[in-house]
């Protein structure tokens, strides 16, 4: 009878095994978290602008207005100044910008407990509202000119470093999701 030959690894090097791989969790860990975030909030900030863009072209498409808002219960809107915790979108049938019992939530959207997202002064200023007239524009607090202004969507973490994306609504209509720097905070964005 031949000998039974065990092959396997020794003490020693499943020990040195184990220290790579914990070396290269180490320093694969803080890459991975970034990554992560600066995912979370490119998906939450595109996530906003299609909402954005759904309500534009339902607007246009019902030939009534639509409006997109800040709501905490997923089925009315909230005029509240202050963190999103998510948004509606509905078809105001009465111009009235309140969501009444006929007019169906078209779609609707939560956000992460651990995402901020605010608005800047001009949304504010109409009562957390983004709201399309049938030809596709946003309209001020006057009724008149055209609504600018931002949402951001913000992380309060240093990794990534552009913990910000400011989505910006100009010209009444035309939206763009941009990259910023926030220095690990999140606050007011600005109108522009």
């Amino acid at each position: 009878m031949k000998p039974l030959h065990c092959r396997g690894l020794t003490l020693i090097e499943l020990m040195m095994a184990i220290a790579i791989a914990a070396i290269l969790l180490a320093v694969a860990a803080p890459s991975f978290q970034q990554a992560l975030n600066g995912n979370r909030l490119g998906s939450a900030a595109n996530e906003l602008a299609s909402a954005i863009n759904l309500a534009r072209a339902e607007a246009v498409r019902q030939n009534r207005r639509a409006v997109l808002c800040r709501s905490t219960d997923d089925s009315a809107c909230d005029g509240t100044a202050s963190r999103w915790p998510g948004w509606i979108v509905f078809v105001d049938a009465d111009n009235d910008g309140v969501r009444d019992a006929g007019e169906p939530v078209i779609k609707s959207g939560r956000f992460s407990t651990d995402l901020v997202v605010t608005s800047s002064a001009n949304i504010a200023g109409v009562n957390e509202r983004i709201s399309f007239r049938a030809d596709g524009t946003a309209r001020g607090a006057d009724n008149v000119t055209l609504l600018t202004g931002m949402l951001a969507v913000c992380m309060t973490t240093s990794l990534p470093p552009q913990n910000v994306r400011d989505l910006s609504l100009a010209f009444g209509s035309r939206t763009a999701v941009r990259r910023r720097n926030g220095g690990g905070a999140c606050g007011t964005p600005n109108d522009s």
